[in-house]
C-alpha cells in the first residue's frame, strides 16, 4: 500500500511516497518546493498565485516520479483559509487570500454587527477577523472585485483547489471549514450555516461538498492520471488543515494533549473534549468524531525568524543563522536578565479587528541583535503560554507537548521550556505530511 501525500503550505509545497509496513507507516522517498507568497500595501494584503502550487505539484511528480506507478491514493494537507475564488472548471480567478491577510478588517465588522457576536460563536466556534474568516474575504471580493465575485462558481482553500484539479469535484473537509464562518463547527456535523448564508446572500451551490476528512473527493482523472505517470488512477483524499493533520499524526486525541506547530505560523493546539469557542482563539473540528483543537496563532511564528535574519544577520546563510547564530544567542542570553522585550504582531494579529504591529521595546545603546534575537524568541513563547494558561482553565492539560515544523530547533526547545510552558516536549518531523498519509491509509482498509 502506497500513499502520496500532498502537503500545501503557506511558503512551500511538500510531498511524500508512503509505504504502510504493518506496523509502520515509512516514508521512502520526499519533494519539497518553497515558494513566494505576495505582501503588499504596506503588509495587509497577503495572497499567491495558486499556479505556484499547481507547478509545485508537478516538479513533485517528476521527482517522484519512480514511485508514482504503485500510488493507491493521494491525500491532501493545505493551509487555511487560503481562499480560492474558482469558476466551473476549477480555474482561480484571483489569488488565493491567506490567513496573514489583513485587508478584510470592515467585512469581519461587518459579520459581527450584522449576525451578532454570541450567535456566531455558538454556531460556528470562531470570530470573524480578517484572513482567518473566509466569508469575511469572500465578502471583500464582492464589494472591491465584483466581477470576480459573479464568476465565482465555487469558494474553497487550498485542498478544494488541488482536488478540483486532480479530481473535478470542489470538495473541503470540517478542519478546513471551521474557519469559514459558514459552517456548523459547534456541531460539526458536514453542514453549512444556512442561515448565515442565507443572509449574505450566498448560495450553497457556491460552496464545496463537505467531507470527512478521510473521504474521497473522487479518483484522479484519467488523462491527468496518464500524463503525470499515475497508473491506478488512485482516489484523492480531502484531509485537511495541516496543523490539525500535525496533531493528529502526533497521537493528540485526549483531552489536554497538546502540539506546538512551528511553521511560518506559529500554532498550539490542544485537544478538547467539546467545542468552547472564544474570542481569544480560533477552534477548529478534529480529524476525529468529538473532539475539537484549539488553533492558538501567532501569525509570524517563522516568518519572525525569516525577518530577523534579513535585517540583522543579512551576512549569513539561513544554515549559519540556524545552527550557529540561534543556538549562540540562547545560550547566551537565556539565564540572563534583560530589559528588552519584543511585541510579537510583525504581521498582525488573528484575533484583532485592529492592525497591530510588533516592537522592540526597552533596547539601549548596549543591546546587541544577540539580545534582540532572544527577546523575540521569548516574546513568541510567552504569547502561546498565555493560550496555555487560558485552556488548562477549563481542560487539565498533559505534562509534554509535541513540538513540530521547520521553524525550530534544540536552541528554541530550551527556550520554550523556560518561557512557554516548563515541561516534556517531544519532536516529531514532517507530521502535516504524516497525517495526511495516515487519512489515505484509513481510506484504503476501509474500500
Amino acid at each position: 500500500m502506497y500513499v502520496l501525500a500532498v502537503d500545501v503550505g503557506t511558503t512551500s509545497l511538500k510531498m511524500g511516497i508512503f509505504q504502510d509496513r504493518g506496523t509502520i507507516l515509512e516514508c521512502v522517498q520526499e519533494f519539497s518546493r518553497s515558494y513566494p507568497i505576495n505582501v503588499y500595501n504596506q503588509g495587509l494584503f497577503a495572497d499567491i498565485e495558486q499556479e505556484k502550487w499547481k507547478e509545485a505539484f508537478l516538479e513533485g511528480c517528476k521527482t517522484l516520479a519512480e514511485y508514482l506507478p504503485l500510488v493507491d491514493a493521494v491525500s491532501l494537507s493545505g493551509t487555511t483559509p487560503g481562499l480560492s475564488a474558482m469558476d466551473k472548471e476549477g480555474n482561480a480567478l484571483y489569488p488565493a487570500i491567506l490567513m496573514l491577510d489583513q485587508r478584510s478588517r470592515k467585512q469581519a465588522e461587518d459579520i459581527i454587527r450584522t449576525i451578532g457576536l454570541e450567535k456566531i460563536l455558538q454556531e460556528t466556534a470562531n470570530m470573524p477577523v480578517a484572513g482567518g474568516c473566509s466569508l469575511a474575504s469572500i465578502l471583500w471580493l464582492k464589494e472591491n472585485v465584483p466581477e470576480v465575485f459573479r464568476k465565482t462558481a465555487c469558494f474553497g482553500h487550498s485542498n478544494t483547489y488541488i482536488a478540483k484539479w486532480l479530481t473535478g469535484a470542489f470538495a473541503i473537509d470540517p478542519s478546513s471549514a471551521s474557519l469559514t464562518a459558514l459552517y456548523n463547527t459547534v456541531k460539526n456535523d458536514l453542514s453549512w450555516n444556512l442561515e448565515i448564508t442565507n443572509t449574505f446572500g450566498l448560495d450553497l451551490s457556491r460552496l464545496p461538498q463537505l467531507l470527512p476528512s478521510s473521504g474521497s473527493a473522487g479518483n484522479m482523472l484519467p488523462e491527468l492520471a496518464q500524463r503525470l505517470g499515475f497508473k491506478k488512477r488512485p482516489p484523492v483524499i480531502i484531509g485537511g488543515n495541516d496543523a490539525v493533520l500535525a496533531a493528529y499524526d502526533a497521537g493528540i486525541r485526549e483531552p489536554g494533549e497538546t502540539i506546538n506547530v512551528n511553521g511560518t505560523c506559529e500554532i498550539t493546539l490542544v485537544c478538547l473534549p467539546k467545542c468552547l469557542p472564544s474570542t481569544e482563539y480560533n477552534v477548529r473540528a478534529h480529524v476525529l468524531k468529538d473532539r475539537w483543537l484549539t488553533l492558538y496563532v501567532m501569525n509570524a511564528g517563522g516568518k519572525a525568524f525569516e525577518w530577523f535574519q534579513s535585517v540583522f544577520c543579512s551576512e549569513m546563510t539561513a544554515e549559519e543563522f540556524w545552527t550557529s547564530f540561534i543556538p549562540r544567542a540562547v545560550d547566551e542570553w537565556i539565564h540572563r536578565e534583560s530589559t528588552v522585550r519584543y511585541v510579537p504582531f510583525l504581521m498582525g494579529s488573528r484575533y484583532s479587528l485592529e492592525p497591530l504591529k510588533a516592537e522592540f521595546r526597552g533596547m539601549n545603546q548596549e543591546t546587541s541583535r544577540e539580545e534582540l534575537l532572544v527577546a523575540l524568541v521569548r516574546g513568541l513563547a510567552e504569547y502561546q503560554r498565555a493560550h496555555l494558561k487560558e485552556i488548562a482553565l477549563e481542560v487539565p492539560l498533559k505534562p509534554q507537548i509535541y513540538v513540530t515544523g521547520g521553524a525550530v530547533n534544540d536552541a528554541l526547545i530550551r527556550a520554550k521550556q523556560k518561557w512557554m510552558r516548563n515541561c516534556t516536549y517531544l519532536y516529531r518531523e514532517q507530521s502535516s505530511l504524516r497525517g495526511a498519509a495516515l487519512l489515505g491509509k484509513e481510506y484504503l482498509e476501509t474500500h
